[in-house]
């Protein structure tokens, strides 16, 4: 459906907008051809008419040069100009009328005023002048058969071409709406099949046009991430029934076990299930806060506070951890650092950092702490040479309850929300978090914050 709108709307249109173009072009160009043409053959046959007066001009000039005698010249004359519409009046130097001829549509009483020409020209004879004649003709120019030829072909020629030419436009205009619309069918027809839930299907057809080749990237780009989200909804709903089925199961098989007699309430056990209850209320809580920040509604309380101390303190506090795996703690922390954030998100942040490389680092391994600043940002960068992350699962580590380490081994702990809030927190502060990492051999997370900046 959304196929055949698209190419009612898009390729008709486009089509008939080319054609409608192009047969108003012809119009136009048959019509401005069609007008010169008339132009200039009228002055054409002005130019044709001045000098058939001049011929006439001149040979009245032979003929008196031949005879010396006005009567004789014209009654040589007096024939062909008749019988060819012309009409003259020869007047002397002293203005005297020496010769007078009438034309034959004058004479016949069919004689146009409205179309009367009538031009002066001096008769030489020796190169002097011998007389003047007023030389007249009634109707319009005189047209030859290669005049009316002429007009006829030119006529003909601009009919032929445009026929032709409204053909080839018919048809490059079909094929340059169908070149033009194809890729976005292509594109209405993926985003059809991504519509049905078929996330598994791109447009292959990759187009040359910069803003179509955009739109082909955008959709095919689409296409991967409902997949991906697709999946990590999927992995999502079972890492949560996971998280929730481990406690909810300790808790189930104590309390029956209690509850038979089979074991007595003791503290210790009452504290078993106690540590249960409250990892159920930290994961729920943190799912909370996960919500809140990425609905907008968590409140985050800006001040100005000094970064570099705030680490400082932070790495002292936490030093236990990494001397409980004789884990090697590199510090490398740049005074001066002021920042306008929410100090215990950002302690959040950084302990979420701290505790990750802690966790995926074996014992004696190596933990790399870095503080600087780079242009606008205040840049830290907690570095580890741990277990590492595989590749394929880079772009997911910050979707909610995703872990590479599949097993979900209780070694590494963790709900799979600690670098998902991370992000989340950065996000608000308008910050930036990337992740490097190679398998067996490291992990590197960069964050980086906007420093504090004086206003006058």
């Amino acid at each position: 459906m959304v196929k055949k709108m698209l190419r009612n709307n898009i390729r008709t249109k486009t089509a008939i907008s080319f054609i409608s173009i192009a047969l108003l072009s012809i119009v136009v160009f048959s019509i401005t051809v069609n007008i010169l043409i008339i132009n200039n053959f009228g002055i054409y046959l002005k130019q044709s008419s001045d000098n058939e007066f001049n011929n006439i001009a001149s040979s009245i000039a032979e003929v008196y040069k031949e005879t010396g005698d006005w009567n004789e010249t014209g009654n040589r004359i007096a024939h062909n100009l008749m019988m060819s519409g012309y009409g003259i009046k020869v007047r002397d130097l002293k203005g005297n009328t020496v010769i007078k001829i009438s034309s034959m549509f004058t004479m016949m009483g069919i004689e146009n005023s409205g179309k009367t020409t009538t031009k002066t020209l001096p008769i030489m004879v020796n190169g002097r002048k011998a007389a003047y004649v007023d030389i007249t003709y009634s109707g319009t120019m005189p047209m030859n058969k290669l005049d009316y030829k002429f007009l006829y072909d030119m006529n003909k020629y601009i009919a032929i071409i445009t026929i032709v030419t409204i053909i080839i436009v018919l048809i490059i205009s079909i094929y340059i709406s169908k070149y033009l619309t194809k890729p976005i069918l292509n594109i209405a027809h993926v985003a059809s099949k991504l519509e049905n839930g078929n996330y598994d299907v791109r447009v292959k057809e990759i187009p040359r046009e910069e803003e179509l080749l955009t739109l082909t990237a955008a959709i095919n780009h689409l296409g991967a991430s409902l997949k991906n989200q697709g999946m990590l909804r999927a992995q999502m709903t079972q890492n949560i029934a996971h998280e929730l089925r481990t406690p909810l199961s300790t808790l189930k098989s104590h309390l029956e076990a209690i509850i038979d007699g089979v074991w007595e309430p003791s503290k210790e056990r009452m504290v078993s299930l106690y540590e249960e209850v409250v990892r159920l209320s930290n994961l729920i809580n943190d799912i909370e806060l996960l919500n809140k920040i990425e609905i907008d509604n968590l409140k985050i309380n800006k001040v100005r506070f000094n970064l570099s101390d705030l680490i400082k303190s932070l790495l002292i506090n936490y030093e236990s951890i990494f001397i409980n795996k004789n884990q090697h703690l590199e510090k490398n922390i740049e005074d001066g650092i002021s920042i306008f954030a929410d100090k215990d998100k950002i302690s959040e942040v950084v302990i979420n950092l701290l505790a990750n490389a802690n966790k995926y680092t074996g014992e004696g391994g190596n933990i790399k702490v870095k503080l600087y600043k780079e242009g606008k940002y205040a840049v830290l960068s907690v570095s580890d040479d741990g277990i590492g992350i595989p590749k394929e699962d880079l772009p997911f580590i910050y979707e909610r309850f995703y872990r590479s380490e599949k097993s979900r081994n209780r070694e590494y702990g963790g709900s799979g929300l600690g670098l998902s809030i991370t992000k989340a927190i950065i996000k608000a502060h308008n910050g930036m978090i990337n992740a490097e990492s190679i398998l067996n051999e490291g992990t590197k997370f960069t964050v980086k914050l906007p420093l504090y900046q004086q206003t006058s």
